[in-house]
């Protein structure tokens, strides 16, 4: 059974015709890339079925993916910038799905230097991971991401990039074929009220009443995730945080191939019908954005 027969067999409200009228949508986008049946099911399962907000997301993707080089060009796990990131972040889908059936992004700095802390290669690193999981778990239920704040301090904060963070926000939450449950974040520090507020104005109102802060015991945590699915260090029994981190490292590189593959996913806007989509038009003028200030 093929992997499209797969999802097709386990996902009920998946149709195969509707499907093909992705398929045959896609043919009349010339500005598009080619996009593989498996790679329409995703988009359509993450959209719950729905092939108007799935053309949406499909077109955002490839939109984005075009108009964010910072994050989307230059991905093999062998460069520089990437194999920097895999040294001081752990950045990996957990290998267990919760009892509901999500799949669990955790992110934990491991160097807290903040001198080797590079934003928007972090975000590209974040986003690869991503990608890693959904090749390997596909239509799942949902997905959860759990920033650990372990390690981060107010300079860490104050490299960040709000406009690097707007545009991320956005392709999060408009363009990746993610089905996101919520965001979590543990081992808060006394500062993260100015994370908070950073982010914060990017987040869709689904998302912004999912997002919650946990005490240092993290119970309120295990309520949503099973522990069996969290790493050792913070309370969970699925691995040391080492054992998982180690995994994924080996993971990226074995899938340079399909970063390589993955880079051609962009949108040519001198082929689209009608008026091109801009940076200004998706993400507005940057003005302010540029920098953070904090108090």
């Amino acid at each position: 059974m093929s992997d499209c027969e797969v999802y097709y067999s386990k996902n009920k409200d998946l149709r195969k015709e509707d499907v093909q009228l992705l398929m045959d949508w896609l043919k009349h986008q010339p500005h598009f890339p080619p996009l593989t049946e498996y790679q329409v099911i995703i988009f359509l399962h993450s959209c719950y079925y729905s092939n108007e907000a799935a053309k949406t997301t499909i077109d955002n993707y490839l939109t984005v993916r075009k108009l964010c080089p910072e994050f989307f060009a230059n991905r093999n796990p062998s460069n520089p910038e990437i194999q920097s990131v895999l040294n001081i972040l752990t950045v990996s889908a957990l290998p267990k799905l919760t009892k509901d059936g999500y799949c669990v992004m955790y992110y934990r700095l491991i160097d807290p230097n903040p001198d080797n802390f590079n934003f928007n290669h972090m975000v590209k690193t974040f986003d690869m991971a991503i990608s890693l999981a959904l090749k390997k778990f596909g239509t799942v239920n949902g997905h959860i991401i759990i920033l650990d704040l372990q390690g981060i301090t107010l300079t860490h904060i104050m490299k960040l990039g709000v406009m690097s963070i707007k545009k991320y926000f956005f392709f999060l939450q408009e363009a990746l074929p993610f089905r996101l449950k919520g965001m979590h974040l543990i081992n808060g520090v006394t500062f993260v009220d100015k994370l908070l507020a950073l982010i914060k104005p990017f987040l869709k109102k689904d998302l912004l009443d999912s997002l919650q802060v946990h005490d240092s015991n993290n119970e309120t945590l295990f309520e949503i995730v099973d522990k069996s699915c969290l790493p050792n260090e913070i309370g969970g029994s699925v691995g040391s945080i080492f054992e998982i981190h180690t995994a994924i490292k080996r993971f990226f590189l074995e899938n340079a191939d399909y970063f390589k593959e993955e880079e051609k996913m962009v949108v040519d806007e001198s082929k689209r019908s009608g008026n091109p989509r801009d940076a200004k038009d998706i993400f507005g003028i940057e003005g302010t954005f540029k920098k953070l200030d904090i108090d």
